[in-house]
Formats: C-alpha cells, sequence, structure tokens
C-alpha cells in the first residue's frame, strides 16, 4: 500500500478534516462528556488509527466499557482492540476481504483512501475503496438526556460501482469489558478477573456484560445489578430488526485470539451464527453478523448503541424507545444542539474562520475544565459538566465523570479556579459565587485543599417538605421525599429518587427542582490531596478583579461588609522548621514538610455538618464568618513571613512548588519563586485600594492575625534600618517562627473575636511591606538580559543540630535557575509603566526564552547548567514537556499581559504566531481548533516534530483566551462608575483591522454571552492607538423597545444596568 498524501483542513460545516488520516502524526482526543442536565455521561477517547475509538466507558479508568490505554499504546492497539469492520464480498464462486480504516497486509491492493471529520459534539470517519467500488461511513456520538450512557455508533457501506454487490459483514468490538472491572483488574489480573465474567441477556438479543459479584478480596460479599450492554439493529421496510451480536471471540478469531484477522470469519464462505458461544469465565466480544446485497449507487445502514444500564430491566425497558425509528436521528440532533447552544455564549464572526471557531471550541474546553453554571430560581449556582482532565495523553490523572443527572466532577483547586475566571462576563447571573467558594477554601495558614469536589445540598432548618412540596407531589410522594431530603444530596440525586420511586411529580422536573433548592444550603466539598503549592492563593486575585469590572457598585461590600467568607479547616499541616530540615547523606534537605495532625482529624471526624469550616473557640464554637479584607489579611502575613532566606522568592515551604509541577526537586533543596513575590505586591496593591476607597478610620481584624501582622511590622521596621548583609536571613528567621507560632495557636481555628485597627495603621504597614518585597524583586532582576529570574534554591552553609537528624540552618547561599516565561509574565503584569512594559517586551524576546524559528516563546531557558535535583524538568529532553517547550498556558498567560499593558501594536505582532488558530496543521499534527498543554520547540532533536501540539484540549490556556478574547472585544474595565456613582459602560475594543470582514466591514460576537455587538468600520482601521478607529456612534433598543442613540463611546445609566442585566438584544457601534 502506497503511503497516502495527508492534508488538513476545515469543511464548509466547520469540521476539521484529515485526509487519510491513519498516515498522519499520531494525535489523542476526546468528546466532551456532556449528556445535558437529564443524561448520564460518558467518556470517550479516540485517536487518528483504525477506527478512532480508543477506549470509551462511565465515571472513571474503573467503568471501562473499552479498557483504557494511554496514548502510545492506543495507537499502536487501537486498530486491534478498537472497533472493526469485516466484509466479505462475493464474486461468482469467490469472495475478497477487506476491512476497512485498516493499513496492514490485507489491504495493501486496494486503492483506499480515507478522512477523519473532527466536530466538537462528535466524529465521523469516511473511507472509500475504489478497487472494490465501495464506501464506508461510520458516525459516533453520544446519548443526551436519558437515563443510560451510550455511544452511538453508525456504519453506512454504499456501493460506488454499477454492479450489484454481496456482502458479508462482521462489525463489533473484539473486547467489551463486563462491568464490575476494575482498571486494576485489567491491567495486572485480567487473567485472573476472567473467572468472574458473564453475558447475559443474550436470548434477548441485546447482551449484558457485567460481573455477578465485586470481586474484591473481603469477607463482604456485594453483589452487581449494573451491567454494560452492545445493542445493534438495521432497518428493513421502515421496521426496526435487532442484530444479535456473537460474544465469544474465538468464534469470530479461532483459537489464536490475537485479533490480527478473523480465522473463523474466513475460513468459510458462508458463515453463520455459531450455536455454542460461550458466555462465561472468558472476555466478551460484541460482533454484529449482516448479510445484504447492496445496487448500484446503494447503500446499508446500521446501528450499534454501546453503553451502560443500572440493571437488566432497566435495558430491557428502553430496548423498544432505543431501535424505534427516529430515537437515535433525534438523540444525533440534540446531542449536537446541547454543544452548540453551549458555544454560542462566545459567539464570534470576523474575517478568520478559524479565530470564529477556535473561540467557540476553546470556550467548550474551558466549560469541560471548569464546569457551566446554571442558575436555579432561588439563586443557587451549580456547576455541570466540569471534571479533572483526564485523557490519553495525560494517563495519570485520575479523572471522573459522574454518571448521574446533573453531572458534576471533581477537579484541582488552580485548575478550576483558572477556567471560572471568565465565567461572570458570560453569566452576570452568578456574581460573587465564585469569589466567595474559592476564597472560602483558604485556610488560616494561607494554603488550600487541591480536591474541589462537586456540591451537594441539604434542607435548611425547619424547612418542612410538607409545605413547600405541596402541589407538586401527592401526600404519599411528600412523605416519601421528605424521608430522602433528610440527608445531603445532588439535583442528579433527587431525579434518580423520582425515577426509582416511579413518582411522577405535578409539574416539570425544573420547577420541582427549583422548589427544592429554594429551600437548601448548599455544601461545598474539598479534601486535601496532598501537599500545598505556593500560588494557588494568586488566581484569587484574577477572580476578584474579573467580579470588580463587572460590579463596580459591590466594592465597598464584597471587601468590607459581606460576612460571609469561612476558612477551610484541613487534616493536614505544614510542620515547622525544625521537623522538616534534614541531614541526610551530608546533604541538609526539607522532607515530609506536610502531615496529618491526628488530633485534629478526630475533631473534624465528629463534626455532624461543614466538618472542615473553621470554627471559633479554637475548633469548639460556632463556624467562622469573616469579611474579604480579612481573608486577605491573612494571606498577607502569611506570605510576608514566607519570603526566602534571601528575600528575593516566596519559599516552597510545603512539598510543592507553584503551578511548575516539574521542578518538583526544588521544595527540598529550600527553593522559592519571585513570580509569587510578585503576587504578594499585587496583594498589597489590592489591600492598599481597597484601604484607599473605604471612608472609615478603622476595620475590625481577626486577632490572632492582627497580632501576626503588628509583630511582622516590628520585622520590617527592624529590616528597613539593619545595613547587615545578614538582613533578609535575620529576617526569614523571625519572621518564620512568627509564622510557626501563629499556625501552632490556630491550627484547631480561631478565637473569634475581632479587633479595631486603624485604617492609617494598616497603610503605614502596608508601605513598609511593600519596601521589603520590592528589594526583592530587585535581586531577582538580571542586569545582563534585563529580565527576572524566576526560580532559586538555596544551599545550607552552615547548620546547628536541633535533634537526631533535624537540623536549623545558619546561613545559606542563593543559586539561581536559569530564566522561565513565568517571571516576565507576572512582571509585566506589574509594570507600573507602558515604557516600562514595553523594555521588559522587549528583553524578553532577545533573551533565550525566544523561540526564533517558531516565533514563539519558550516555557524555559536551557536547564543543562542545573543539577538534576531541580526536578524532572531537568530531567526531559529540552523542548519536550516542561523543559524548554512552548507551554501554550504561560505564553498565552504573558501575551495577555503584554494586551493588558496596551501594547496593542506588539501584542498583535505575537497574535498570528503565537494563537492556535493559525498555525500550520501540518506542522501543529491535530486540530487547529483545540488547544494543547505543550507544542514541541525547535530545541528538540527530531526538527519534524517542531511546533507539534501534544497534551491536548484540558488546558488552562484555555482562560487565558477567554480573558484575551474579552479584552480585544469589549476593552479594559467596561462597567464603571461616574461622579455621581452611576454605572456607565465604556467600550474600548482592541482589534487588528483585518479582523474586521472583508465585505461588510464588521466584527460581531455576543457579549455576556447573550447580547450581539455589532462593530462596523467602513475603513477596517486598528481599533487601538495610534490613529484607530474610536468608537462615534452606539445604537439600540432599550428594554422597552425604544430606540436609543448615543453620540458617543460611553453607555451611561440607566442603559448600562439594562445592557448587564442581560434586557439588551443587540448593539450596534460605528467605528471611525
Amino acid at each position: 500500500m502506497k503511503e497516502k498524501t495527508v492534508k488538513y483542513g476545515l469543511n464548509e460545516k466547520g469540521e476539521f478534516v484529515v485526509e487519510n488520516f491513519n498516515f498522519s502524526k499520531p494525535f489523542a482526543n476526546c468528546f466532551p462528556g456532556i449528556a445535558g442536565k437529564y443524561g448520564i455521561p460518558m467518556w470517550v477517547f479516540y485517536v487518528n488509527r483504525g477506527q478512532a475509538i480508543a477506549s470509551f466507558g462511565t465515571k472513571d479508568k474503573n467503568h471501562a466499557i473499552l479498557e483504557f490505554y494511554p496514548a502510545n499504546k492506543a495507537w499502536q492497539m487501537v486498530s486491534l482492540n478498537g472497533f472493526r469492520t469485516f466484509i466479505k464480498l462475493f464474486e461468482a464462486k469467490k469472495f475478497l476481504f477487506y476491512e476497512p480504516f485498516q493499513n496492514g497486509l490485507a489491504n495493501l491492493d486496494f486503492n483506499l483512501s480515507n478522512r477523519m471529520l473532527i466536530r466538537s459534539y462528535g466524529l465521523a470517519l469516511e473511507e472509500w475503496n475504489s478497487t472494490l467500488g465501495l464506501k464506508t461511513h461510520i458516525e459516533y456520538y453520544n446519548i443526551p438526556n436519558d437515563s443510560y450512557a451510550g455511544l452511538v455508533r453508525v456504519v453506512t457501506i454504499k456501493n460506488l460501482s454499477k454492479k450489484v454487490k454481496t456482502l458479508q459483514l462482521l462489525d463489533g468490538l473484539p473486547q467489551v469489558v463486563p462491568f464490575g472491572t476494575s482498571n486494576l483488574f485489567l491491567k495486572k489480573l485480567s487473567r485472573t478477573i476472567e473467572a468472574w465474567m458473564k453475558v447475559e441477556n443474550l436470548e434477548g438479543g441485546v447482551p449484558f456484560y457485567k460481573l455477578d459479584v465485586d470481586p474484591t478480596d473481603r469477607p463482604e460479599v456485594i453483589r452487581i445489578q449494573e451491567g454494560n450492554f452492545y445493542l445493534g439493529f438495521h432497518h428493513e421496510k421502515d421496521k426496526a430488526h435487532l442484530l444479535k451480536p456473537i460474544v465469544d471471540p474465538q468464534c469470530i478469531f479461532g483459537k489464536g485470539l490475537d485479533f490480527t484477522y478473523p480465522r473463523k470469519f474466513l475460513s468459510v464462505k458462508d458463515f453463520s451464527r455459531p450455536s455454542d458461544e460461550i458466555t462465561r469465565s472468558k472476555m466478551p466480544c460484541a460482533f454484529l453478523l449482516l448479510n445484504f446485497k447492496l445496487y448500484p449507487l446503494k447503500e446499508k445502514t446500521f446501528y450499534s448503541v454501546i453503553g451502560y444500564m443500572r440493571n437488566k430491566a432497566s435495558l430491557k425497558a428502553s430496548l423498544s424507545k432505543i431501535i424505534s425509528m427516529n430515537y437515535l436521528s433525534a438523540k444525533a440532533q440534540e446531542n449536537k444542539t446541547i454543544i452548540e447552544d453551549l458555544q454560542q455564549d462566545i459567539f464570534t464572526f470576523s474575517s478568520s474562520r478559524e479565530f470564529n471557531l477556535y473561540a467557540r471550541s476553546t470556550y467548550l474546553d474551558n466549560i469541560m475544565r471548569g464546569g457551566w453554571p446554571m442558575t436555579f430560581d432561588s439563586g443557587s449556582v451549580f456547576y455541570l459538566y466540569s471534571r479533572k482532565h483526564g485523557d490519553l495523553e495525560r494517563d495519570y490523572n485520575k479523572f471522573q465523570l459522574q454518571p448521574t443527572y446533573f453531572s458534576q466532577g471533581n477537579g484541582h483547586y488552580r485548575d478550576t479556579n483558572q477556567n471560572r475566571r471568565c465565567d461572570i462576563w458570560f453569566h452576570p447571573e452568578i456574581q460573587d459565587e465564585n469569589l466567595i467558594y474559592f476564597f472560602s477554601l483558604l485556610q488560616p495558614d494561607g494554603f488550600n485543599p487541591l480536591v474541589v469536589k462537586g456540591v451537594r445540598f441539604m434542607l435548611k432548618e425547619g424547612n418542612e417538605p410538607a409545605v413547600f412540596l405541596k402541589g407538586f407531589l401527592d401526600e404519599k410522594q411528600i412523605l416519601k421525599m421528605g424521608a430522602f431530603l433528610k440527608k445531603p444530596f445532588t439535583p442528579g440525586d433527587v431525579i434518580l429518587f423520582l425515577e426509582e420511586n416511579r413518582i411522577r411529580p405535578n409539574c416539570s422536573l425544573d420547577k420541582l427542582l427549583d422548589a427544592i433548592m429554594a429551600h437548601s444550603l448548599k455544601i461545598q466539598e474539598a479534601e486535601h490531596g496532598e501537599g500545598f503549592w505556593t500560588d494557588h492563593w494568586t488566581y484569587n486575585l484574577d477572580l476578584l478583579e474579573s467580579y470588580l469590572h463587572l460590579y463596580p457598585e459591590k466594592f465597598h461590600e464584597v471587601f468590607f461588609e459581606k460576612k460571609v467568607f469561612t476558612f477551610f479547616d484541613n487534616t493536614e499541616v505544614v510542620k515547622p522548621r525544625h521537623e522538616k530540615y534534614i541531614l541526610k547523606d551530608h546533604l541538609i534537605r526539607q522532607l515530609s514538610a506536610v502531615a496529618c495532625d491526628h488530633a485534629k482529624r478526630e475533631m473534624i471526624k465528629k463534626r455532624i455538618h461543614y466538618p472542615h469550616a473553621v470554627r471559633t473557640q479554637y475548633g469548639n464554637g460556632q463556624i467562622y464568618h469573616t469579611t474579604l479584607i480579612n481573608k486577605l489579611l491573612c494571606l498577607l502575613v502569611n506570605k510576608l513571613a514566607s519570603l526566602d532566606p534571601s528575600g528575593c522568592g516566596i519559599e516552597m515551604e510545603a512539598n510543592k512548588p507553584n503551578w511548575f509541577d516539574a521542578l518538583n526537586g526544588l521544595p527540598a533543596l529550600f527553593g522559592s519563586s519571585s513570580c509569587e513575590t510578585f503576587e504578594l505586591k499585587r496583594l498589597v496593591l489590592v489591600i492598599s485600594g481597597a484601604l484607599e476607597k473605604n471612608s472609615s478610620d478603622h476595620i475590625y481584624v481577626t486577632e490572632e492575625i492582627l497580632q501576626f501582622l503588628r509583630e511582622l511590622d516590628a520585622l520590617l521596621k527592624a529590616y528597613l534600618t539593619n545595613e547587615s548583609s545578614q538582613k533578609d536571613y535575620e529576617y526569614w528567621d523571625k519572621s518564620a517562627t512568627l509564622k510557626e507560632d501563629y499556625r501552632h495557636k490556630t491550627k484547631f481555628g480561631f478565637s473569634g473575636h475581632e479587633a479595631s485597627c486603624p485604617t492609617q495603621e494598616l497603610k503605614d504597614i502596608l508601605g513598609r511591606a511593600l519596601k521589603k518585597i520590592n528589594s526583592g524583586i530587585r535581586k531577582a532582576w538580571d542586569e545582563k538580559q534585563k529580565i527576572y529570574c524566576s526560580y532559586f534554591y538555596h544551599e545550607v552553609e552552615a547548620y546547628d543540630i536541633v535533634h537526631g537528624h533535624f537540623v536549623m540552618p545558619k546561613k545559606f547561599c542563593q543559586k539561581k535557575v536559569p530564566f522561565f516565561l513565568g517571571g516576565q509574565m507576572h512582571a509585566m503584569r506589574l509594570a507600573s509603566t507602558t515604557s516600562q512594559a514595553k523594555q521588559l517586551y522587549r528583553a524578553t524576546k532577545k533573551s533565550p526564552l525566544y523561540d526564533k524559528k517558531l516565533k514563539m516563546y519558550k516555557v524555559t531557558a536551557s536547564l543543562q547548567s542545573m543539577p538534576e535535583e531541580i526536578g524532572r524538568c531537568r530531567a526531559f529532553t529540552p523542548g519536550w514537556l516542561e523543559n524548554e517547550s512552548i507551554w501554550l498556558h504561560m505564553e498565552y498567560k504573558y501575551i495577555l499581559e503584554i494586551l493588558k499593558k496596551g501594547l496593542h501594536k506588539e501584542f498583535f505582532a505575537e497574535f498570528r504566531n503565537v494563537l492556535i488558530p493559525f498555525q500550520h496543521p501540518k506542522s501543529y499534527g491535530r486540530s487547529i481548533l483545540e488547544n494543547s498543554s505543550f507544542l514541541v520547540s525547535s530545541v528538540f532533536p527530531d526538527k519534524s516534530l517542531h511546533g507539534n501540539g501534544f497534551v491536548a484540549r484540558l488546558s488552562g490556556s484555555t482562560a487565558e483566551f477567554l480573558e484575551i478574547w474579552l479584552r480585544m472585544n469589549i476593552g479594559p474595565n467596561p462597567f464603571f462608575l461616574n461622579d455621581h456613582q452611576e454605572l456607565n459602560l465604556k467600550i474600548a475594543p482592541a482589534l487588528v483591522g483585518w479582523l474586521f470582514s472583508k465585505k461588510d466591514n464588521r466584527y460581531s460576537f455576543n457579549f455576556l454571552g447573550k447580547i450581539l455587538v455589532v462593530y462596523h468600520n467602513p475603513k477596517r482601521k486598528n481599533t487601538f492607538p495610534p490613529k484607530g478607529a474610536r468608537i462615534r456612534k452606539i445604537i439600540f433598543n432599550d428594554e422597552n423597545g425604544q430606540p436609543v442613540k448615543i453620540d458617543s463611546d460611553t453607555v451611561p445609566s440607566p442603559y448600562a444596568q439594562q445592557i448587564r442585566s442581560q434586557l439588551i438584544k443587540r448593539i450596534d457601534l460605528l467605528l471611525l
């Protein structure tokens, strides 16, 4: 078989097409895993080999239907273990054998071409066999809004010739994993677990794959009712006919079972359904058998639905519905509509079709990682669809997609926080939901739990179902529902309870849920996970900034008035220095810095409601609620007492670095980061700005935090008058002692008392803190390159023995790690002038961080000079993963800051080089509508991979692009209060001229998720200085349908409020 030419491109439907995909660079991808509010989601992963689908299942890897394999193995195995189609084409007394979408020996004599059509809501494959005159078309999509999880596979065989063709066909999977088989059993005990496997319901025509009991070795026997199924059917004369799958692989492949080719199928001319299938104690398969004739230009279609059901009875009850004439086509359209409706929030129309479609795709991926907020009538916000990024290339992740209605998944604090940053700009109704949630997960020690879990609800005290459910359910049903609602629940639990108890409310399910939520409290759940990262707190400042730009009038309320913020009570604590500084193998290291406090764990275990909320009376009182300013001051004292012995970076004191996980060795080496020092400066400026706007001459501060702050201030005063070369060490040592005392005192909670503190005293302390921080930032500056060092580690030069192998360093020597892009991004964010920002931009572009070949920015400079102890990044080949690659998230962060600083010319100079939709698909190696975690840089030895994207889709780059999109389209700080404290909207887009359509000189987008904004730019000029077009006229109809015309770039009150409330449908703006 001659290797075919690979082509990439977008078709007229906006699908990304890979022609001859079996010969293209390998990539891995996924389906959205979104099944609608009333659907059961399924995870589906695919690759560009074979028939694409590499693995799928429900919930997690332990509930696979087709076994999960990492990407490199999936590329190798999908052609054997994935979906297969075996075709016999009869000619006279012989037959020809053909297997579509295979590059193997059996197809050498055929002239084949194929293509893959990648959609946001599914996938299609097509192959033309011009030798045989056959075309094979396959569609894949998931079942939405139904009581089961299902993957639909629609196969169509078309006769392209002028002759009648007689075919016999087998189609299906060589292996179907029975429900109850965990990933551990599949990977390490795959032979042993076969003893439990069985196939039921074969007589019913739809096999039900399951284990009878949980195979775990324990005294308690747990029966399994759930199962996976494989349903096949076709239509004849407008009537559905079941195709009973063959489930014994030996009946098809013979005793070899290597799946290379179907020996038994090919051993006879007319293969018939076996009568002696073995349905137990072996890994089963599922193959449909069809015999049919194809007349010239006619086609045959058959359908498979593979999925999960809660029990066999549910499968039987659903059968007639699934095979009914219009069910699957309706579900296909519904699946498409659900995804496209979500994407409509970010509708974009520009001259670049790639950019328009990329915005939609990126928004969808942002939802997949951060979730999509729905708001009940009561105002309660519930996030659907989110999950921890799990895919074939992130094989290490324990992703989870709850197989429930109103599905929600687990995630990491930083990831979820980042991906929700701009949610308020698409869903203004969520208001301060995320602000309160993520700030409340911060602990008294300034850290936070890693794992953010789904949300549950509980009835408010005194709310009786008999009262608020009256009219929705009858008396008996209310009694049942009332008993159910006594325990915490999710919206999905409520719907499942209704189904299992056959309760039909006298209203829509949405209305019933609204009634229940109106009388319920939300339980936000999280758990420690592992270690504490140095940067997680910083993303809360982004949330705060985003919120205040939309709701500027809420400034005083959110900072000083709303006492709704709590603290997370973690069982894990950071050890004091004398318990984590260790002499090991003649080296001083910081090891095992975080440990479980058993007394604290027992205290938390005894709590019934909100066990992880910090209490007053040092753990024995009520839940402690406070203000945002108090939370910010808590962060301030903890971080100000965490500057390293050189006074330069925030130390990595708790087993973890910052977002750059591949520097995993730095915490042991007394590592630190200036990135968080910049953010500490930002925190000081935020608090200072809040105090400046506060008219009160005092605020109330948690007494332990205030005491800690005043003690730190004494150290700051001493530091600023200290001329000693050891003053940074002395500050570090004494501030760390204060921090350890504070953490010991507040380990079980706060007293609950708040003390009055003069505002001027706080301002003075902040001024001194800023001087200390700035002195550290100056030390991170590299005079030669004119950019900043981001990371450091410290070698101990002198120490005292504390006891045993524990030591206390007395002197350190700072070592600088080569340049990282992250430091420049944070420095750009804090640049005080446009000139300063421009100088940093130019210096960064001249530095080793810039990849001249790709015209992109590397995440690190060369790390060759570093010891391997700094972390795994040092072990990676340069140009790959976190070693000198193009790390898209950080690169997007960097160019976002360039845009925010008003460097429009510089931003758009990078725009087409950096953004993914403008990459050459052949180099990128996958859809240019989808982000990757990293692109291989030009220092990588394999030149054919330069610019290739890997580890795709669920990346933090989506959050950065959304903010870039917002800044481009609407400008900075659009909503503001005028001198009369009235809400105004100033629209100041930063759009380059070529983005306006050539035909009608327009650029359009959805503002706040719903309002169509149309820019009319007759001369297609840039909309930013110098000489940029400015808004001269704004036209819209107000909430009453009355036309409004404004000859300015600013919308006054009350119209600004109407726009923010999404009461305006369309706004037209003229730029001249």
